[in-house]
């Protein structure tokens, strides 16, 4: 009997109807002889309105009491979907983050999962029943409530699945797996049979939101293999998984975030004086930084928005910390181009560039790393950005193979 964990995120799960075809789905999976652990978020924009009606109330809300407000979305999921579970005559319990045996760093709003107790999971499961887990959340060394950050089901389900030595891991969703780009900005993106974990953490990162990059890492880390699939079809989706590369560097895939934190810093004094010390300052916020490096004249830090409480606080925040020797600007988005090798071959940035540059798009900088290019653009640019490196890199490409 294999042991199967699945996560369902929040468009799978955001109306009663969905909620019954999620405990069909999983009903179906444990009568075909496997054990089940069903990982669920919050339901449809649950977490988002909670937010809301917290910044309506606070302009600065304690992100320890964001924490107890927002695993509330989380804990009438699990619930629900137990009882739906129950209704279909399936023995089926739910459990709190805390209560599976999730521990977490001390931070609020963005922790991170430091260890997985799953003794409680595996009793159940030895009893027949199919547990639902609450994501999001975990519980920190002082005993109080963590939320993960956006995604952080993800993670949640990665862990779990890891704590459990799980069989595989199934991430469930409203797209066929993991897309060579946002299907909703680029009509012509396709799915991909297969993707490797350094990929889909480059792209993860780099804004695809398919799945999130701290629960890609941690699957990396534990070898567990992730399939991110449809909730309402039968389509094979996408294996994540270790993959060696190819003899040429290609792009895989393109992902973009709509929304950043831009800060820089010029002039050798400052970038060897502050650099560090502005990293360090939003580090510990537990934020990934997409950080450039010093070249001695110039450093550049892009920071995602979306594990960000307020984002006009935390960038007001840094401009009082550092005056005007730092410049912080919110009204950008970055593309980027993801693949194996392809920041190391200085022909994939020019093609970028150029295409860029046809389709009317200005680029404020653009930096490399080993397995990709970024290019910071106007935010209202993000959409036509993406659709001219989908269109240089991964149509062209097709449809060369498909003439030769």
């Amino acid at each position: 009997m294999s042991l199967i964990v699945q996560k369902f995120g929040g468009s799978s799960v955001a109306d009663e109807d969905k909620m019954r075809h999620v405990a069909q789905r999983i009903v179906e999976t444990r009568r075909a002889g496997h054990q089940v652990v069903a990982v669920v978020s919050a339901m449809g924009k649950t977490t988002n309105n909670l937010l809301n009606m917290a910044r309506d109330l606070a302009k600065d809300p304690s992100r320890r009491e964001l924490d107890m407000l927002l695993a509330c979305g989380e804990r009438i999921s699990m619930s629900l979907l137990s009882m739906a579970i129950q209704e279909l005559g399936e023995d089926c319990i739910s459990l709190t983050g805390p209560q599976s045996g999730i521990r977490t760093t001390d931070n609020h709003f963005n922790a991170r999962i430091t260890d997985v107790k799953a003794g409680r999971v595996e009793r159940e499961l030895e009893r027949g029943r199919i547990v639902v887990v609450a994501g999001y959340q975990g519980m920190n060394s002082r005993g109080e409530v963590t939320t993960l950050g956006r995604g952080g089901s993800d993670t949640t389900a990665v862990a779990v699945a890891a704590g459990v030595n799980a069989d595989r891991c199934e991430i469930y969703s409203d797209v066929d797996g993991v897309y060579t780009a946002d299907p909703r900005i680029v009509e012509t993106a396709r799915p991909m049979p297969e993707i490797s974990y350094v990929e889909m953490t480059e792209l993860a990162h780099h804004g695809a939101s398919v799945l999130n990059p701290r629960a890609v890492e941690y699957a990396w880390r534990r070898d567990v293999e992730v399939r991110a699939r449809c909730t309402f079809n039968d389509a094979p989706g996408t294996i994540i998984h270790e993959r060696e590369a190819g003899d040429e560097a290609k792009v895989l895939g393109v992902a973009c975030h709509k929304e950043l934190i831009w800060v820089s810093l010029r002039g050798k004094d400052r970038v060897a004086g502050l650099g560090d010390k502005v990293l360090k300052a939003i580090e510990k916020n537990d934020i990934f930084v997409d950080d450039t490096g010093d070249d001695g004249e110039r450093r550049d830090m892009l920071i995602a928005t979306e594990d960000i409480a307020n984002l006009d606080i935390f960038a007001d925040g840094l401009r009082d910390q550092f005056d005007d020797r730092i410049s912080v600007s919110t009204d950008l988005g970055s593309v980027s181009a993801v693949g194996l090798h392809t920041g190391e071959d200085p022909d994939i940035l020019r093609k970028a560039e150029a295409a860029l540059e046809r389709a009317g798009v200005g680029v404020r900088i653009s930096f490399t790393r080993e397995h990709s290019l970024t290019c910071l653009v106007e935010a209202a640019q993000v959409g036509d950005a993406m659709r001219a490196l989908h269109a240089v890199f991964l149509e062209d490409a097709k449809q060369a193979r498909e003439v030769a």
